[in-house]
């Protein structure tokens, strides 16, 4: 017990240490071969939420022993694979993360599904971008019944417009609308739509009380007050709901070439146009998808897909953090190829993606937060194989 609790405070003085002894390594090296890992998942985990929003340092030793764990690793790992954080080899990845956290202390863990492979950085090596984009913000654009349009982050906290007998309020970063009033039977229905460009995201509450987060490059048609029998709005691009509950006023999302009928729940849909489905995530509650003929019915932790003409497909005990993590300010992969990844972070940094020459097909599996530079998530990938230029707005891939 006395060494367990001395190992444990090691790892955390490790953690907290501006540098490391060669005599620190080699013990960690040691350590990561022989001991449990429990100890050293629970501070990695603790560490990780604690400084995922600090700012870098300036820690030169980590190229070096970055190296040195994919010299160590190399032997063992003879083909491309993911490598989970349950397998025996976790311990090994965790040192690779804890050096990324080190060498950018906004990424949290980070590795390609191939260890096999050097990194191309070499030790105690910069790669530096004579041009850098910092990450998205939270703005975008309503458009209201009459056509007008109102950029909200320039637009003042308080009231913005009169919609009906709904107000459209802004405070603290996001709209709210609220009746003002009973309104009649024949009153007209009203629609907004609020849209983020590449780069933004933003939050409302709807009249109903029901929360929506638009995520960069999306879009979402509403009426400015729910009337009749349901509560129907149109999304494109990505959004999570938090659903205001009415049995007697079902809510419906119309999301590409599907709906989901929704009573009360928790859920996230991706309808990007460049992806090539349509994916319903459900935390909370129970949605129904639509498509067509077909009809899926989703309990928490289940996934729906289905692609223009393709049939609904469920996916079991899915990720329901990793599905949300972008509204939480950060972008989890999990054995993501190079190109679904760059689609992401095209949308994020409002860049265009080029990519020239045989670029590696290996999955990503990390978590990194949105909140950093572009360059900053650049030079983690490029640990692996991966080259990139910055030239004004685009950004060149290349192995």
């Amino acid at each position: 017990m006395e060494n367990s609790n001395n190992n444990k405070e090691r790892l955390r003085l490790l953690f907290e240490s501006e540098s490391w002894s060669e005599e620190d390594r080699r013990w960690l090296l040691e350590y990561l071969d022989t001991q449990d890992q429990s100890a050293l998942r629970q501070l990695m985990e603790t560490h990780f939420q604690a400084e995922a929003a600090a700012p870098p340092g300036d820690h030169p030793e980590a190229g070096r022993l970055l190296t040195l764990i994919h010299g160590k690793i190399q032997p063992e790992r003879a083909q491309s694979r993911l490598f989970s954080l349950k397998e025996k080899g976790w311990q090994k990845l965790a040192v690779a993360a804890l050096v990324l956290l080190i060498a950018g202390r906004a990424v949290l863990f980070f590795w390609p599904a191939s260890l096999a492979k050097k990194p191309s950085v070499g030790a105690g090596q910069a790669t530096s971008y004579a041009h850098d984009l910092p990450p998205g913000r939270n703005n975008a654009q309503l458009t209201l019944a009459d056509g007008r349009v109102i950029t909200l982050d320039s637009a003042a906290n308080g009231g913005l417009a009169r919609q009906g007998n709904t107000k459209v309020i802004k405070l603290n970063g996001q709209i709210a609308y609220q009746r003002t009033g009973s309104g009649q039977a024949d009153d007209a229905l009203l629609f907004n739509t609020i849209s983020t460009a590449r780069g933004n995201q933003y939050q409302l509450v709807l009249s109903d009380g029901s929360k929506v987060w638009l995520n960069a490059a999306s879009s979402l048609r509403f009426p400015t007050s729910f009337k009749g029998k349901e509560r129907r709005v149109e999304i494109t691009g990505e959004a999570y709901f938090e659903i205001a509950r009415n049995p007697a006023m079902p809510f419906k999302v119309q999301a590409g070439s599907g709906e989901i009928d929704v009573l009360g729940t928790h859920f996230n849909v991706n309808a990007y146009d460049d992806e090539s489905s349509v994916k319903t995530t459900l935390l909370e509650g129970a949605v129904a998808i639509k498509k067509e003929a077909s009809l899926q019915v989703l309990a928490p932790g289940q996934q729906a897909e289905f692609s223009p003409k393709g049939k609904i497909i469920l996916s079991d005990n899915v990720d329901v953090a990793q599905e949300t993590a972008w509204k939480d300010g950060f972008f989890w992969f999990n054995n993501t190829d190079i190109h679904t990844l760059m689609r992401q972070v095209s949308r994020w940094y409002d860049v265009e993606v080029e990519f020239k020459g045989n670029i590696t097909d290996d999955g990503f599996t990390g978590k990194v937060s949105r909140n950093v530079p572009l360059s900053k998530l650049l030079k983690v990938l490029e640990q692996y194989d991966l080259h990139f230029t910055i030239e004004g707005k685009k950004i060149i891939v290349l192995p």
